[in-house]
């Protein structure tokens, strides 16, 4: 019994959702002949959903449209020349010139309306803010050592240099240490703990003739208000300059003269322009020179005590220098002319 309603519930399941199933069916695939195929491309109009084709009438299709195509480029005049494409070209649509910078990658804020193409150029590179061939650089600094924990070197500075080229310069430069120099509290708490004495000296003056090279300039914007413009430099070259130690050891007899050596100095700075012709600086350079130390033996003997060539010693020692300057940077003339106007 229940075997035979089961069987007739199927059986009106079936019937009920064929008509629905037929019709979706027969929306869904919809197949053509040649002749509708035909007609359809007449008039000109299309039908939505899947279009099933016969490999017979795929390739009448095919030609068919090769065919009217052809007919098409013949009938809009033939041939098209290098002329006529490049007119087109040159009266395209704004909007599709833009689209298409866009496409390859341009700004997204290109603005183009047709009074201002081609009228008002952008200048893409702009000027040196400061110009420096056929210039003099002045300048006076303040530096100070910090490499000999023993003693501290403190120096006025004045280097004038004229630049050849916009990179490239030659000058000379001065040091007068006079005065200035100081023994570190190590120095002190040293000798007084150890009862070890340490031999420093003390520098008079000096000076050197250098070649300044100019690598790298440029300029970074401070607080989003102020474009500020710098630069930075590497100098050498060589020159003198007048030392002599500290007696220390035996202060009684012995008294030391400056003696000029030979120098070498290198250095690199750096330049913040506040106007076209002043500037602030910040240089780092080495002075390297052979030094001579005062001799750390002594004897009781008056004589040798008294006696000038026992009072150093016999090798000289390599001593770097090394000093921080702080100072200004002033260009004459205060006013250049570029070579090319805006």
């Amino acid at each position: 019994m229940k075997r035979i309603i089961l069987d007739r519930m199927s059986l009106m399941t079936i019937l009920l959702l064929f008509p629905f199933a037929a019709t979706a069916q027969e929306d869904a695939s919809m197949s053509f002949s040649e002749e509708e195929v035909g007609e359809a491309d007449d008039s000109g109009s299309s039908t939505g959903g899947t279009m099933t084709f016969g490999a017979d009438e795929a390739a009448d299709a095919e030609s068919s449209g090769d065919a009217a195509g052809g007919e098409d480029a013949a009938g809009e005049g033939g041939d098209v020349s290098e002329s006529d494409v490049l007119s087109a070209l040159g009266e395209g649509d704004e909007s599709t010139l833009i689209a298409e910078t866009k496409a390859e990658g341009g700004a997204s804020d290109i603005v183009k309306t047709s009074e201002n193409v081609g009228e008002h150029p952008i200048w893409a590179v702009q000027r040196v803010y400061v110009l420096r061939a056929r210039r003099v650089d002045l300048q006076p600094n303040f530096g100070f050592s910090f490499n000999d924990p023993y003693v501290q070197h403190q120096a006025f500075n004045l280097g004038l240099s004229y630049y050849i080229t916009e990179v490239l310069a030659a000058g000379v430069s001065f040091n007068m240490y006079k005065g200035l120099d100081k023994q570190t509290a190590l120095n002190f708490s040293a000798r007084r703990a150890t009862h070890q004495i340490v031999p420093i000296n003390e520098y008079f003056w000096g000076g050197q003739l250098n070649f300044t090279y100019v690598p790298i300039f440029g300029k970074f914007a401070m607080f989003k208000q102020w474009i500020l413009h710098w630069d930075m430099w590497v100098i050498g070259g060589g020159g003198f300059i007048f030392t002599r130690p500290i007696p220390t050891i035996d202060t009684e007899y012995r008294n030391f003269d400056y003696s000029i050596k030979f120098c070498f100095n290198v250095g690199i700075g750096w330049r913040l322009f506040l106007s076209r012709f002043l500037a602030v600086t910040l240089e780092l350079r080495d002075y390297i020179f052979p030094e001579e130390l005062e001799s750390r033996e002594t004897s009781f003997v008056t004589s040798e005590r008294e006696n000038e060539d026992l009072w150093l010693d016999d090798e000289h020692s390599l001593t770097n220098n090394v000093m921080l300057n702080v100072g200004l940077s002033i260009f004459i003339p205060f006013t250049f002319d570029y070579k090319l106007k805006k």
